[in-house]
């Protein structure tokens, strides 16, 4: 078992105790979209564990701080990051799914909440993770958000270019998402096809590549998914 998926699995034993919906995003999630199994060991170890919950104020935020600390997870304090906190060692961002909480947010993370989808990590283990365009879609707004415009150093742009190359039904797990969703990824994938280092910096961070794969046929593919995607 991978250990990003070995983290997570020892963090969903941990969170049970908050008694709240939790859902696993970011990066350690990213080979759980792939459709090939084999290929999940290659996938690049995460540094943390992400995860979104519903807190409404920052009162309630306070209060689960609480819980947290009676579980055995604790502030990470020298990190300097409002939402981080340590669990068994492991790096652990807690981030709630709207702004009111902690002043920031996803825009995508309500939603993508609201409609996650259940996946088990083994026969003991179900957790809760995005559907793909939400995954996609928080990942592409994580990107923007760190006013980053390098996608070949982008972690967040090299996770969808993964999930591009390794989910076979990435064109019909598009059409799963709700209209806005869909609208967002249409809109923001077509321009980012235009992008004048789209083609190097996919190359860049495709699996594939190492194997003299050229990027044509990927980008192929994802322009084929959003054609489908502006049908509906």
């Amino acid at each position: 078992m991978h250990e990003n998926i070995v983290r997570i699995k020892a963090v969903a034993n941990i969170l049970k105790g908050l008694n709240q919906p939790c859902v696993f995003v970011g990066g350690a999630t990213v080979s759980l979209y792939s459709t090939q199994k084999a290929l999940v060991e290659s996938i690049r170890p995460t540094d943390d564990v992400d995860v979104v919950t519903e807190v409404a104020s920052y009162a309630d935020h306070s209060q689960m701080e609480e819980k947290l600390r009676k579980l055995g997870v604790v502030n990470d304090i020298e990190s300097g990051v409002i939402c981080r906190y340590k669990a068994q060692g492991i790096i652990v961002d807690i981030m709630p799914i709207t702004s009111q909480a902690l002043g920031f947010s996803n825009r995508w993370y309500a939603d993508g909440f609201r409609h996650a989808i259940p996946y088990n990590l083994d026969h003991e283990t179900e957790i809760q993770i995005f559907s793909l365009p939400y995954f996609l879609a928080s990942k592409w707004e994580a990107h923007k958000s760190r006013g980053a415009n390098e996608l070949r150093t982008s972690r967040d742009f090299e996770d969808m270019v993964y999930v591009f190359e390794n989910c076979k039904d990435f064109d019909e797990q598009l059409l799963s998402g709700p209209e806005s969703v869909r609208e967002y990824l249409s809109q923001e994938l077509s321009e980012l096809l235009q992008h004048p280092d789209f083609e190097e910096a996919l190359y860049c961070h495709m699996e594939s590549a190492r194997y003299g794969a050229s990027p044509e046929k990927l980008i192929a593919k994802i322009a084929a998914g959003l054609n489908l995607v502006l049908k509906t």
